[in-house]
C-alpha cells in the first residue's frame, strides 16, 4: 500500500537509498545538511516519504523557521528535493496535498522544476519572483551620498555588536554556513546583508539574500555595491527583484529565472519574504536568471507555448 508519511529528522538513513538515485554521492552529505539544521522550528520532521510497504519511493524535504515579519511571529515552510522513483511518479502529488492543512504557515519553493512549477500552480502557489535584479560594478555617484560618514565592514566581531536581537539571530542561525555578512551603519540605522558567494562560468558573484534596510541600501548603494565586490571579488551581483522593488539602483537590470520562484502564504506579500533560512542557504545552491530566459520568454509571448 502505497502512503504518505512523516520522515522524522532522526530519521535522514530512511531516505538515503532513494536520494541516492537523485543526488548520487553526494546524498548522505545533503541530507544531513536538509536534517540537522539547529534555528528555531516548531516540527520534529524534515519532509514527507512516499512509502511503498516499507520501502520509501519518494522524498520531499521541508525546512521550517520562524521569524518575525511585521510585528509579528511567522512560520515558514521551504519544500526542496522533491524525487519520486519512477514507477511511482503518478503518485507524485500525494507529498503536496498535505501542504494544504499547513494554513499557519508560509510555504516557499525557491527552485521550482518547469514541471513541479506547473503542478505546484494548480494547487494554488503563486509567483513569488519571476526575475532577478543584475547589479554591475560600474557608474559612480556624481554627488556626494546622503550618507557620507557611513562605516562598512565583513567583521564578523564588529557586525555582532552592532545588530538588534532580531537580526542577531538571523546572523547567528547563519554562521555555520556558506553565507557572507555585511553592515553598513550611519547615524542611527544601519543595513546588514547576507549573500552568498559563486561562480558562473568561473566568474564569481555573489548572490544577496536579505537586506534589513532597503531605504539606506538605495542611498548608499554605491559604497554597499563595491564594498561587496571587492570582498568577494566579484564581477557582478544577483538579487530577486521582488526584494528591491521600485529601489533606484543605475546601472542594474531584469533578466527571469527559469521558472518563476513560488509561495503559498495566507496573507504575507513577496517582498515580505526573503531567501534565508532555505535550501539556498544550506545547500549552498546557485540560483540567478539568464539572457537565454528573456530570449525563451519572449519567444513564448510572440509565439506561444514552444
Amino acid at each position: 500500500m502505497v502512503r504518505v508519511e512523516k520522515v522524522a529528522c532522526t530519521d535522514f538513513r530512511d531516505v538515503e537509498n532513494v536520494m541516492i538515485n537523485f543526488w548520487g554521492k553526494r546524498a548522505e552529505a545533503r541530507l544531513r545538511k536538509l536534517f540537522e539544521y539547529q534555528w528555531e522550528r516548531d516540527e520534529d520532521y524534515c519532509g514527507l516519504a512516499l512509502k511503498d510497504g516499507d520501502h520509501t519511493v519518494g522524498f520531499i524535504g521541508m525546512i521550517f523557521s520562524r521569524r518575525q515579519i511585521g510585528g509579528r511571529t511567522e512560520k515558514f515552510c521551504n519544500l526542496t528535493s522533491w524525487f519520486v522513483q519512477e514507477g511511482y511518479r503518478s503518485r507524485a502529488i500525494s507529498l503536496l496535498l498535505p501542504l494544504h492543512a499547513m494554513k499557519d504557515y508560509t510555504i516557499t519553493d525557491l527552485t521550482p522544476a518547469k514541471n513541479v512549477y506547473k503542478i505546484q500552480n494548480k494547487i494554488g502557489f503563486k509567483d513569488l519572483d519571476v526575475g532577478g535584479r543584475i547589479l554591475l560594478p560600474i557608474g559612480r555617484r556624481l554627488s556626494a551620498p546622503r550618507h557620507a560618514s557611513a562605516r562598512m565592514t565583513h567583521l564578523e566581531s564588529e557586525i555582532r555588536q552592532v545588530l538588534s536581537a532580531e537580526h542577531l539571530k538571523i546572523f547567528n542561525d547563519h554562521l555555520d554556513y556558506q553565507c557572507s555578512h555585511f553592515l553598513l551603519s550611519a547615524e542611527n540605522r544601519y543595513c546588514y546583508i547576507v549573500y552568498s558567494e559563486h561562480k558562473r562560468k568561473k566568474l564569481p558573484f555573489v548572490y544577496i539574500h536579505y537586506i534589513s534596510d532597503t531605504d539606506l541600501f538605495e542611498h548608499a548603494y554605491h559604497k554597499i555595491r563595491n564594498a561587496i565586490f571587492a570582498h568577494a571579488h566579484a564581477y557582478f551581483a544577483v538579487i530577486d527583484a521582488r526584494l528591491v522593488t521600485n529601489l533606484k539602483l543605475p546601472f542594474s537590470f531584469c533578466l527571469p529565472y527559469r521558472t518563476p520562484k513560488q509561495y503559498l502564504s495566507s496573507h504575507l506579500k513577496p517582498a515580505q519574504i526573503d531567501n534565508l533560512y532555505s535550501e539556498l542557504v544550506l545547500l549552498n545552491l546557485r540560483n540567478h536568471p539568464r539572457l537565454k530566459y528573456l530570449i525563451r520568454h519572449l519567444r513564448r509571448k510572440v509565439f506561444g507555448s514552444i
